[in-house]
């Protein structure tokens, strides 16, 4: 005799009984998400903002949270509405594709790409991959934020598809990498090239990077026995070269950043003079981002942006 007994199927699946859960309330969730309005997520979905008023107040009993609270002049997103942004996109894009919405085409699509990196990184790369987009995929916008952060908030609060990130930087996320890079020795004359590296760097005036601790090639320098004087301090590697150019100064920077300022600026580029780990870019992918078309499509696309940089690069 058969003792078991067949449980409903949303009981024994899914641990919520989705019967009693409007599914129509993710959608105004996710728009309230992404636009922190109740009046933007209205426009958005088509509702006015007192069905959107309540929806909220339906979402918020559903989640047993505020969602979206006033902080002073603005709406920010609680902490459980933050957590919940990534995954419902990811959801959303899912249910789409089930119920056969269309597959993505760079040709066609209009979704934009959004990319978190610095604005170094932006600097490299920008021109060839709006040079890319607009031949592959002229309907599609794309946003560039320019970050350092390395924490979930780039993917949950700003909608990142992918993040650059640097060597050195660790995430908790599977990484790939773009390109490999080094640091150089720069320098606004040309007498930076005629003598012992190391002597310039001694006795030339520094422009560094203003940060609270030593960067990776000034501790080298430290522990080697090389002192340096700081003259110049800035607050963005992008910076760095124009206080160099033309001037008895020398600093240390990115060799691919460098090598495309030399057509415009007087820099003069040098091997930094002792062993030091690269200064590699990976790419970090939204861990929430559903499309694997697209994202493999993004992640062609950077590769062949990085070779029209440099198109005999052997890395």
């Amino acid at each position: 005799m058969n003792n078991f007994r067949e449980l409903p199927t949303s009981s024994r699946t899914f641990g919520v009984n989705l019967a009693t859960v409007d599914l129509n309330l993710l959608v105004s969730l996710h728009a309230i998400l992404e636009e922190r309005s109740v009046t933007g997520a209205a426009d958005r979905v088509g509702l006015s903002q007192p069905a959107m008023s309540h929806a909220l107040r339906r979402i918020r009993k559903l989640f047993g949270d505020e969602i979206l609270i006033r902080q002073g002049v603005h709406s920010v997103l609680t902490p459980r509405a933050q957590g919940l942004l990534g995954p419902l996109r990811e959801l959303l894009h899912r249910a789409s594709r089930l119920l056969g919405g269309e597959a993505f085409d760079p040709e066609r699509s209009q979704r934009t790409v959004t990319i978190a990196m610095s604005p170094t990184m932006a600097y490299i790369l920008g021109r060839a991959v709006t040079h890319l987009l607009e031949e592959e995929a002229p309907r599609m916008g794309l946003r560039i934020i320019a970050t350092t952060d390395t924490s979930d908030a780039v993917f949950l609060e700003q909608g990142a598809d992918v993040l650059l990130l640097a060597e050195g930087y660790e995430t908790e996320h599977p990484r790939q990498r773009l390109f490999d890079d080094e640091w150089v020795v720069i320098g606004g004359t040309p007498e930076l090239l005629e003598g012992d590296v190391i002597s310039r760097l001694q006795d030339w005036p520094h422009v560094a990077l203003d940060s609270e601790r030593l960067t990776r090639p000034y501790e080298v320098l430290r522990h080697r026995g090389v002192d340096v004087k700081v003259q110049v301090r800035v607050n963005d590697y992008l910076l760095l070269p124009q206080f160099v150019a033309g001037v008895r100064k020398i600093g240390l920077h990115r060799r691919r950043a460098v090598e495309r300022m030399t057509h415009n600026h007087p820099l003069y580029i040098a091997d930094f003079p002792f062993p030091l780990l690269g200064l590699g870019v990976d790419t970090v992918w939204n861990p929430w981002l559903g499309d694997a078309a697209f994202r493999e499509w993004l992640r062609d696309l950077l590769l062949r942006a990085c070779d029209m940089q440099w198109p005999n690069n052997e890395d």
